[in-house]
């Protein structure tokens, strides 16, 4: 096992700032140690301000997510396609001959393997699903030895893509090994790649190294984003004092605690008991809050006891009533189930759900009334049928309230710079700057919230690959700096 010294030395020359050849250290302020909560972490060295770049990593390799299982092309990863055609010689499916020149380096790992099925008979979606795995097989000793750094979960059920693919080829048993551990690897600290911002591509996976070394808190003070070089670029979401700890976050940052715990037991085998966690109300959002069963209570919330223990009992914030774990996990079940029954394509039965069912079952506080209010942000002004000119003045209106709730939550939370509240604060302005545009009287009284909201946005998702494309745009025009009368500065709006 390489020592925290070694290791940092890794990364720092994986990162480029460390040239063994002439023996020159760029400055950093951050070290690779020993972690409080278990195994290694990056740790600040001095204090860092708030939004500075801790570093851009690079994936060692990347690929479709297992969860994947629609037809995409493996080389630009679209998934709408009617020419999708398997290579006759690997069985990866691509999209073009353009797609097909860029696989060789894939092609020539799997065509090298003695096939047990014709080409036809080989499932892509099995392909698909191991091909970030094959890609570690193409990898130089220095990244192996960074790659076998990295903690790993050896668990059975991790590296189920290389035994479905051996019912297709026979591979030796070195290069099976290798690519097993490179699934533990991937399974352990890979994360999901951006998207360009309304395209529809296959959801990519990447295992970035230096980022796979920071551990996990459901209260982060680092945040990413991705460039279109599929580079992730680290910052810092809040100060952070030198000698503390820089974490992100492994699971959904607006999602409940029993959701969370449950999410990285299952999937990174550890149960988090970290401040938030702690906290029945979570920092006073109460995002896992669950309406009282009380009839007579129409105020309270039921919320755990003792939140670090699955059995703990939920207790009434107003009358007190005491609620088992297992009437709650029966609750949690069923609103599972419920959720499950809604189609996210329709946004009219969403927007019907969410105003007039679910928050008769929970609180509108709670998480699923929060994941269903973006899911409506993100479509309302976006999708046909409810582009802006579109746009109910009741819809515009929720719109606004939906994003000014969320920003609070976030804020409560202390997340007011991550890649979230730079969405939620583009989709603010662009609510407000419609509103101006339907109604020029209001603007005097807008046009301050409108500037301040989308320099906000812009400082925070500049450069992000899923930043929207307007974004350079309306910063320009109906930012703080723009001195153009209002006509041409609301001109963007009907391009």
């Amino acid at each position: 096992m390489l020592s925290s010294n070694q290791l940092t030395q890794i990364v720092h020359k994986y990162l480029g700032l460390y040239n063994s050849t002439d023996c020159i250290q760029q400055f950093c302020k951050w070290t690779v140690r020993e972690s409080t909560v278990g195994g290694r972490g990056i740790i600040a060295t001095e204090d860092i301000p708030c939004g500075e770049v801790l570093f851009v990593d690079r994936p060692l390799i990347f690929g479709p997510r297992c969860g994947n299982v629609i037809r995409g092309c493996t080389v630009c990863s679209k998934f709408e396609d009617d020419g999708f055609f398997k290579c006759s010689l690997c069985a990866l499916l691509l999209c073009s001959t353009e797609c097909q020149d860029f696989h060789t380096d894939d092609c020539n790992i799997i065509a090298g393997w003695k096939k047990k099925v014709d080409i036809e008979e080989i499932d892509e979606i099995v392909m698909s699903h191991a091909l970030a795995a094959i890609r570690a097989l193409s990898l130089n000793q220095e990244q192996k030895q960074f790659m076998s750094a990295l903690a790993a979960h050896t668990l059975p059920q991790h590296g189920g893509e290389i035994i479905k693919l051996k019912q297709y080829f026979e591979i030796p048993e070195e290069i099976e090994k290798d690519m097993i551990f490179a699934c533990q690897a991937l399974d352990t600290n890979a994360f999901q790649i951006a998207t360009p911002y309304g395209k529809k591509e296959m959801s990519l996976r990447g295992l970035y190294p230096v980022a796979g070394l920071m551990n996990h808190s459901c209260l982060p003070n680092a945040t990413y984003s991705y460039n279109d070089e599929r580079q992730m670029i680290v910052k810092t979401s809040r100060f952070i004092a030198a000698g503390t700890e820089i974490f992100t976050c492994y699971s959904g940052i607006l999602w409940g605690t029993t959701t969370r715990r449950s999410y990285l037991f299952k999937t990174k085998h550890f149960w988090c008991k970290c401040e938030r966690c702690a906290d029945p109300t979570e920092n006073g959002t109460m995002l896992a809050a669950l309406c009282c069963l009380a009839n007579e209570c129409t105020t309270g919330y039921l919320l755990p006891i003792e939140p670090l223990k699955s059995s703990s009992s939920w207790q009434c914030t107003a009358c007190g009533l005491r609620v088992p774990s297992k009437i709650i996990y029966k609750i949690q079940v069923a609103l599972g189930t419920l959720i499950s029954t809604l189609d996210f394509q329709n946004l009219e039965q969403m927007e019907n759900f969410l105003m007039k069912r679910v928050t008769k079952f929970v609180p509108k506080v709670n998480h699923i009334v929060v994941d269903l209010q973006c899911r409506l942000i993100w479509e309302f002004g976006d999708v046909q049928g409810y582009r802006w000119h579109e746009l109910t003045e009741s819809r515009l209106s929720l719109k606004l309230v939906l994003c000014r709730d969320i920003l609070a939550t976030l804020a409560a939370l202390g997340l007011e710079d991550s890649h979230l509240c730079g969405l939620l604060f583009y989709h603010l302005h662009a609510t407000l700057a419609e509103r101006a545009r339907r109604h020029p009287d209001l603007y005097d009284g807008l046009k301050s919230e409108i500037e301040s909201t989308i320099e906000r946005a812009y400082r925070i998702l500049r450069g992000d690959i899923s930043a929207p494309v307007d974004l350079e745009l309306r910063y320009r025009y109906l930012g703080p700096d723009c001195e153009k009368p209002q006509q041409e500065r609301f001109s963007i709006l009907s391009i």
